[in-house]
């Protein structure tokens, strides 16, 4: 095709129109939430929240004593879901009920639906394609229309399109769930069961499985018979100056290239033209092009240029803006019969970098070679390096029909608000709903992209099924600036010569081939390509890739914390005590891009959920980390331990005996035993406390290495367990808070963990300062002691800081200590001489600034080794929100209380939480969520509010040090 520049204002005005017609007709019926890019066309949806009446029935099974029976459906959803909702089971998460299998796996269930094809009110649908998609279907299906067999689905994570009889006005639909078909392990790996989720009884293979469904959305495409539907649109984008070691600057660099590919599929051959236009030049490209009967694509390149366009950053490091793109095709001479398709796209050039960069001799040579090298691994966008910190995210979902658009854009707003700025993506789980790419792109997260392939029964193979599931998955998400690296799998080392280089050859060979404007990586952890990178950047280079057999180790994973001491399905039965990391050991080595460094994509310690979390899955007899029950029998020889009894705990996941037992002191295993509201609050608060300082420790001491990714295991949870998440569950469903509850550890991200400037402090008084922005600091930061005792505070060090941009620019500096370790805490409080607009305000409790970048409480002893007063600390919510939402809280206590803790069940956040108090008042403030506030009440977050504090919970029955 021969693409011309239009600028005619008539051909603009046409295509607006077109868009126009096209989108309202659309939206006759539009879903409120878990919407993907659909099919250009127009668009029917089939989905329950349209009305369109679902029914799920099954075949009954005599030799399980099951009878046939239908009950009401939700589409997209869930079978186990429907079930409860139709009562038939108990909440899934309750108690042992996912065990309760029978019901769902030894029969075979069908959802069915009648609809009609004129719905959309066309005068002659016969003069249309008409199209029947699913956007995911999960587990094995066969789908029928009319009595007809369409197609089988065996992957869950394609999008499945079916061309149906226009003439023909009513239908009936059957997606028949035949347990039978084999998958191939092409389903989320975590839905039967992982570290950090409910381990099922069901079984395909060797892959565990739990719930199935339609779990996306269902819909008609009509394409009217002249023309052709746009199926994906796929913007690729490419710096065109030299690889930049500095920061850009809007208006004064090389510019960017737009290579769009525009994927059409016609009935039949169709004749007409496309045209594309974009909002940073507002120019058209219009091309007259034959569409061939079938599939088929059009390649277009744009120019972006410096003075048109602004770049996108990372949050923390600048705005977010975004384009448009729209692409339209238009038969000839039937303007009416034209389809359009939009999208976002942003400008940013980014470098997956393991070569030492900073040296411009290295630079030259690396510019012409492939590869990776060996340095070290850290990120550049733009041209500037930056830290990447943040978290590993899981599904938020094993029950599909729980699915919340809103709260996975809470979430994302939670990681951003909690200091982050990268996610990676998990290759167990999901390719999440666009709300969460979305809000990526909004905020400023960067996202780290795993292939779903994980272990057990979850391994690629060259099928064309898999082949169709990458090409699709990387084609839909193409145009999203968040998402900077695709990479193979979780934890699959990739070696060539044995079954593992399937990853390269096949898994990162296509995803290179549909998207080469993306760094790739083999797999999560790796040691890098031999061959098929460019050595600067990891952007692919067209040659085939290969890895090294052996290389110097620059991406980790681990260390992690288990927990031990109880018979679980995870972590050893034995007990194997540790000692608390406090005091850290800060180490005092130069720190910089030009030394070797390493990327700790996951590390972690595991955790429970607050009691409001917990409890409701739980019966009230069981409200206890060990139930309250028998001990199960379980065997530690594999992985997960297999365990024999009916203890709902040792179901749970991990224990948290050893974490407590570290830092509040020796428990007896009757401490442990015991049941009731409040002891289980006590342990759980243990627990929780107990993880944050844990990982405080960490990564406060990565932070004195030379260490430029910081990824915690994990962001989230799937449910109410012992898992590893910062945020809770996050489905609004009893006790829960939607997006997820701040543990914790996520306020401590938001307040010192995070920020890019932070000080902290060590044994022997050894302390540091780091700057990990990319700018300049200059300002002060403060060292002071609170003592316990009165809730005094003395400074003991004020350092004037001036520190070039990071990341790992690192000062140390020495603090004098006097007393014993456990009559004070240090509190450090960094302020910025002249404010940024990108800083993140902590508004930190204790701290005596407003526009402080990070307030770090510092402990020099573990918790039971504290001298604390007997503190009463007490609460008043305001009568009335204040005019942005929030509500004021008053707090009062008598005594200097550490580690104050608010907890509610209102669906939002606390402007801090989890800090120290001297005597007096002060005030913090709720934040609601998102557009949750359907979901609260000042009511509710007043009846709900809890408050709880160290020294509630200080002192074990018999304390024993270690």
């Amino acid at each position: 095709s021969l693409w011309v520049r239009a600028s005619d204002c008539y051909q603009v005005e046409m295509l607006r129109v077109l868009r126009f017609v096209l989108w309202s007709t659309a939206l006759a019926c539009q879903p409120s939430h878990l919407l993907e890019v659909t099919p250009a066309g127009a668009v029917t949806y089939l989905s329950s929240e349209c009305g369109v009446k679902w029914i799920a029935s099954s075949s009954g099974n005599a030799t399980a004593a099951l009878k046939p029976q239908s009950i009401k459906a939700q589409v997209p959803g869930d079978l186990l879901t429907d079930l409860e909702a139709a009562g038939e089971i108990g909440d899934p998460l309750y108690e042992l009920n996912w065990l309760k299998s029978d019901i769902w796996a030894k029969q075979t269930w069908t959802y069915s639906a009648n609809f009609s094809i004129d719905q959309l009110g066309l005068e002659s649908t016969s003069a249309h394609r008409v199209q029947l998609v699913f956007d995911g279907i999960k587990m094995g299906a066969h789908v029928k229309v009319n009595g007809q067999l369409l197609g089988t689905a065996t992957s869950q994570f394609i999008r499945y399109s079916f061309d149906l009889d226009p003439s023909r006005s009513q239908n009936s639909l059957e997606v028949i769930f035949d347990q039978s078909i084999q998958v191939g392990g092409r389903f989320m790996a975590s839905s039967g069961g992982w570290d950090w989720a409910p381990y099922t009884n069901t079984f395909q293979g060797d892959a565990r499985t739990f719930t199935y469904g339609i779990w996306k959305h269902v819909y008609l495409v009509y394409t009217p018979s002249s023309s052709a539907s746009i199926t994906h649109v796929v913007p690729k984008v490419f710096y065109q100056g030299k690889y930049p070691t500095k920061a850009l600057v809007d208006g004064e660099h090389e510019g960017f290239k737009v290579k769009l590919k525009v994927f059409l599929s016609a009935k039949s051959a169709t004749f007409g033209s496309l045209a594309v236009q974009n909002s940073w030049d507002h120019a058209i490209y219009v091309a007259a092009m034959t569409v061939p009967e079938g599939n088929s694509s059009a390649l277009i390149e744009m120019n972006a240029s410096a003075k048109d366009i602004k770049l996108w950053w990372p949050i923390g490091m600048g705005d977010q803006p975004l384009y448009d793109l729209s692409v339209t095709f238009e038969p000839n001479n039937t303007p009416s019969a034209s389809v359009t398709a939009h999208r976002k796209v942003g400008f940013r050039y980014f470098a997956l970098v393991t070569g030492n960069d900073t040296d411009p001799a290295y630079v030259t040579k690396a510019a012409s070679e492939q590869g990776t090298d060996s340095h070290g691994m850290y990120f550049r966008i733009n041209g500037a390096a930056f830290w990447s910190k943040g978290s590993n995210v899981i599904p938020m979902e094993n029950l599909e029909g729980r699915m919340n658009g809103e709260a996975h854009r809470i979430m994302v707003r939670s990681a951003a608000d909690g200091g982050m700025n990268t996610l990676r993506i998990w290759g167990g789980g999901i390719f999440m709903p666009d709300e969460f790419y979305d809000t990526c792109d909004e905020l400023g997260l960067i996202v780290f992209h795993d292939m779903m392939y994980a272990q057990l029964g979850h391994a690629p193979a060259k099928t064309v099924v898999q082949d169709i599931e990458l090409r699709h998955q990387v084609r839909r998400l193409s145009s999203h600036p968040s998402i900077v690296i695709w990479d193979g799998c979780n934890e699959c080392t990739v070696l060539m010569g044995t079954k593992t280089e399937i990853y390269a050859t096949f898994v990162m060979t296509v995803v290179a081939e549909e998207d080469d404007s993306r760094s790739i990586w083999p797999s999560c952890p790796a040691f890098g390509w031999s061959t098929g990178v460019h050595k600067l950047d990891c952007l692919p280079n067209g040659e085939p890739l290969t890895t090294p057999a052996k290389a110097k180790t620059i991406e980790t994973h681990g260390y992690y914390q288990h927990g031990t001491g109880f018979p679980a399905v995870n972590g050893d039965p034995k007990l194997f005590p540790f000692y608390a990391n406090l005091p850290i050991k800060v180490d005092v080595e130069d720190t910089s891009l030009g030394h070797q460094n390493i990327f700790g994509s996951e590390f972690g310690s595991v955790v429970m959920s607050s009691f409001e979390s917990m409890a409701p899955t739980l019966a009230p007899e069981h409200w206890g980390l060990h139930g309250g029950q028998k001990k199960d029998q379980c065997d530690s020889s594999g992985w997960p331990n297999t365990c024999k009894g009916d203890n709902v705990m040792a179901q749970r996941n991990y224990p948290c005996d050893s974490l407590i037992d570290a830092y509040f002191g020796l428990h007896p295993e009757a401490y442990f035993n015991s049941t009731g509201p409040a002891i289980f609050q006590q342990q759980l608060y243990q627990c929780m406390l107990s993880q944050t300082l844990i990982l405080k420790s960490d990564i406060e001491t990565r932070r004195s290495y030379n260490q430029f990714g910081t990824l915690v295991w994990q962001l989230n949870e799937i449910w109410p367990t012992g898992g590893w998440g910062s945020v809770e569950y996050g489905s609004p469903v009893k006790g829960q808070v939607l997006g997820g509850r701040w543990k914790p550890l996520h306020y401590l991200y938001r307040r010192s963990i995070f920020a890019d400037v932070m000080a902290t402090c060590g044994a022997n008084g050894t302390c540091y300062v780091k700057n990990d922005g990319a700018v300049p600091f200059e300002g002060h930061c403060n060292v002071s002691t609170l003592r316990f005792a009165d809730g005094q505070r003395q400074l003991v060090k004020s350092l004037a800081v001036k520190m070039p941009p990071g990341p790992g620019t690192k000062q140390i500096f020495q603090v004098k200590l006097d007393g014993h370790a456990g009559s004070f805490m240090l509190l450090s409080e960094c302020l910025r001489s002249s404010p940024w607009k990108y800083d993140l305000q902590t508004g930190a409790f204790g701290a005596l600034h407003a526009n402080s970048v990070s307030f770090n409480e510092i402990l020099m002893a573990a918790p039971f080794q504290l001298d604390l007063p007997a503190a009463k600390v007490s609460a008043s919510v305001a009568a009335e929100p204040n005019a942005d939402g929030s509500v004021d809280i008053e707090l009062s206590t008598d005594k200097t209380a550490v580690y104050v803790t608010l907890t509610t069940l209102a669906h939002g956040r606390f402007s801090d939480n989890v800090f120290a108090m001297s005597p007096g008042r002060g005030t913090v403030k709720f934040i609601p969520f998102g557009s949750s506030s359907h979901l609260n009440s000042i009511d509710l977050l007043r009846r709900s509010l809890r408050i709880e504090h160290l020294e509630m919970y200080q002192q074990p029955p018999a304390v024993i040090s270690i």
